[in-house]
Formats: structure tokens, sequence, C-alpha cells
């Protein structure tokens, strides 16, 4: 290996660690399945997880989709993939579309296709408790974004692909594809061809061979640029967030939202606001939102979401309704601060920060209920009192083992129509504090705090 090819491995690995620690990919004892196609992105992707897995303090697995579209090629990727995890002692999860009875359309979409891989992905990640790292990188970043623009995507579109959802989490966010493959060549590492890669049959395709060579030639860096944008626009979607919650909670009303209240809001909060009732339950694209501030505007009618999610205007409230009845929708996400919230299904949660020597004179107040308390300092990251996600995960207090929340609620015994309106407290998907349980694993006041948070809950009957 010539120092060229070590320094760019070296300089590459660095960029990936540091990129993993800003974003707070991982955490000590994570169990990650890298999805692997055999590809240059993520044959890259796989390569830095298993070469740096003991500073990242990782376990690392893979897991390969073979959606029975492209025959004897598509079985030629997946061997590949076996003999790789064979040679290199990994784990390998293997879904084939075919030997699953999965009947294949005869002109499958990129939508079928990513509709099945996340299907395996979702049903992975929940048996095996582990991320899913995605190859996505900055030259997918790019395509995303100008596909979206082409759709008439709006401000939380413009956020491209984020970092971490749920259980899925973007290594190679920070490098651009050619850099993937460089790495891979310094590496010595084959990877396989898609040759449909090649081909204009794709939307997406037709980006990445015209468009983005376009930008480039306007600026070299043009992927960078989009990169930026991205990072800005998912930055001020968040302040937008919090401000959309706030508006929220200042206009709930019995079962739902004062119109009035509503309307008076500036138009990009009022946007949010609506887009934050629409995400729960459909993709929230910029038509739903606009028909629903028609819907505020005009004072009466209703908006079909979905064939189980109504949204209807009658007398001045906007109203969820259901096969069940009028629903309140979950509370949106809001950045955590002290003060006290009141949540849809009647929830009140009031956080306050106590100074450790004080929380000491009262411990007597805390006594009954102590894991509702927890050391400020070790509750860090980016934080949002919200409602459950899927790849939510929790650390019960006292357990010392890690569960997903569908499987830790089950055990609970929470009936379902409870769950989607729980508060709890998360840096990302992991739970930090959930409505009934308190805080989690490792996270109470000790004899090194300085300051303590407590929560102080209520349950207030809905009229």
């Amino acid at each position: 290996m010539t120092s060229d090819a070590e320094n760019l491995i070296q300089e590459t690995e660095q960029t990936l660690l540091a990129y993993c620690r800003q974003q707070g990919l991982f955490r000590s004892g994570d169990r990650v399945i890298a999805a692997c196609s055999g590809g240059a992105d993520s044959m890259a992707l796989l390569l830095f997880l298993l070469r740096r897995r003991r500073e990242l303090e990782i376990e690392v697995l893979a897991t390969h989709v073979n959606h029975g579209i492209r025959g004897a090629q598509a079985q030629a990727d997946a061997d590949f993939v076996k003999e790789f995890c064979r040679q290199n002692g990994v784990e390998l999860f293997v879904y084939d579309a075919v030997r699953e009875g999965v009947e294949i359309p005869p002109q499958p979409s990129e939508e079928w296709a990513r509709g099945l891989r996340y299907g395996w992905f979702d049903h992975l990640a929940a048996q095996e408790e582990a991320l899913i790292a995605t190859a996505h990188t900055m030259s997918d970043q790019a395509e995303t974004v100008l596909f979206r623009m082409a759709r008439g995507t709006g401000l939380h579109g413009l956020g491209g692909i984020p970092p971490r959802r749920g259980y899925y989490v973007r290594p190679c966010l920070c490098l651009a594809r050619a850099e993937t493959e460089a790495y891979c060549a310094a590496l010595g590492q084959h990877y396989v061809q898609d040759e449909t890669n090649a081909q204009d049959l794709y939307a997406r395709n037709r980006i990445r061979h015209a468009a983005v060579p376009a930008l480039q030639y306007a600026n070299p860096a043009a992927e960078k640029a989009i990169a930026r944008l991205c990072r800005q626009m998912r930055e001020l979607d968040q302040w937008l967030t919090g401000e959309a919650a706030a508006l929220l909670q200042a206009a709930a009303v019995a079962g739902g939202y004062d119109t009035e209240t509503l309307r008076r809001a500036e138009g990009p909060v009022l946007d949010a606001a609506l887009h934050a009732l629409v995400s729960p339950v459909r993709d929230a694209e910029e038509k739903y939102v606009s028909l629903l501030r028609f819907l505020l505007q005009r004072g009466e009618g209703a908006l079909q979401l979905t064939p189980e999610v109504t949204y209807k205007v009658k007398d001045g409230v906007l109203l969820r309704q259901t096969p069940q009845g009028v629903q309140p929708p979950p509370a949106p996400p809001q950045p955590f601060a002290e003060g006290r919230f009141w949540l849809s299904g009647g929830y009140i949660v009031e956080f306050q920060r106590v100074k450790y020597e004080d929380f000491l004179k009262n411990q007597p107040i805390f006594k009954k209920d102590l894991n509702c308390c927890a050391d400020c300092a070790k509750i860090q990251g980016n934080l949002f009192l919200r409602t459950r996600q899927p790849g939510d995960y929790f650390r019960p207090a006292g357990r010392h083992v890690r569960k997903t929340l569908k499987k830790y609620l089950n055990e609970l015994a929470v009936p379902p129509e409870q769950r989607a309106l729980l508060p709890l407290l998360a840096n990302g998907s992991e739970v930090l504090w959930l409505w009934g349980s308190g805080f989690a694993e490792g996270l109470a006041p000790d004899a090194y705090t300085h300051e303590v948070l407590t929560v102080h809950t209520e349950k207030a009957e809905e009229t």
C-alpha cells in the first residue's frame, strides 16, 4: 500500500469518525447492521464500520436485499456480499424477495423497491434490537433535494436526508460518491456495479446524469453547497418545530384546536404546525399542508388524509376525526425546556432544574418517585419532548437492558389507544424519560451531581 493510499484512508476515516461523533450516531454497545448492496458506497460503509468498530464501541453486522428484479446479476451481487462477510466474520442477514414469495411487479418502480427494502430493515431492526446504517452520501443528498424540489417540496423537505431518523443512521453523508469509490480503491476493495444505475429509467438517475453535472459545471463544489443548505434548512425547521409546538399548545381546546388562534399565527409557523398535524398520518407533502391551511381559512369543511383520519372544522375548532370518533392528534415534537406543558390526551408535564443541595434538603418530596429525577449533566444531546416514533428504545431503570419502546410498552400492557399520546423525552431514538416509567438507566443523581432535573406529571380529563 502506497503512502498516498494510506493518507487517503486515514483522512477518510477521520472525516467519518468526526461526523459520527458530531451527529451522535452511535453509543457504546450499539448493534449496527450495515445495509450492503455490494456497491462502492455500501462497501465503503461496511469497511469503515469494521475497521473502526473498536473506537466506535459497536458490534457490526450486515444485511443484503435481493429484490428479485435483476436475475442472475442480482444473485451474483448477493454472493459477492456473502463471500465478503464470510471472509471477515460478519453476521449477514439476507432477504430474497423471490424465496419469500413476494409478487414482483412487471415493471417495478424505485418506490416499490425502496418499500421492500425498508420493510425488511424495519423488521430486522426490531428483531435484532439494532440500528440500521445506510450508505447515503453527499451525492445522494444533492439528488434527493433536487428531486423533492421538482415535486414541490416545502421547507421540511429541503432538509434532505437526516443523519439519523429513528433507528436509521447515515455515517457517509459527509462524503461524496467519488470519495467512497476512492476509499475502496485505496483499500484494494472490489465492489459490484448495478447496471441500472447507468440507465435513465428512473427520474433520480436522470438527475444524477444531467442535473448534477450541470450544477457542478457552475460550481465544482455544488454537492457540498447543497449539503450545507440542507443542514441550514434542518436547523431552521427545528426552530420552526418549537414555534409550531408552542402555537398548537396555545390553540389547544377540548378535542382539538381553536381556529382563530391558529389563523393569527405567522405564515411559516402556521405551516409548520399544520405539517406537524399531517406528518403522523401520511407523507406531509406541501399540497396537504396547503389544503389544510385552506380549510382553516375557510372556517368550515373537511379534509380526508387517509381512510382512517379526517380533519374538519366545526364551531371554530379544528378536529381530528377517526372511525373511533374525534381523537386528539399526538403532541408535535418540541425542543426540551424547563416549564409546564399541556399535551394531547390531558397529559401535563413540568420540568424543573433544582440545585443538588436543595434537592437533598427536600429529598422526602421526591423519595416516593425518585425515577422522576435525573442528573442534568447526564441529560445530553438534542432533546425533544414528544410522543413515540419508529425505532425508539428505552433502558428501564434497574433492569440493565435496552428494549425497543414497542416491546417495553407491550410488557407494561399499555393499551394501544394510549400509546400514540404517551409523552416522552428523547435524544434521537433514545428515550431518556417516559411517562409512567421515569428516567432511563444511568441518569439518576449521585454524589457528583450539581443540578437535578425533576419531572412532575398530572393527568387531566379531557372534556
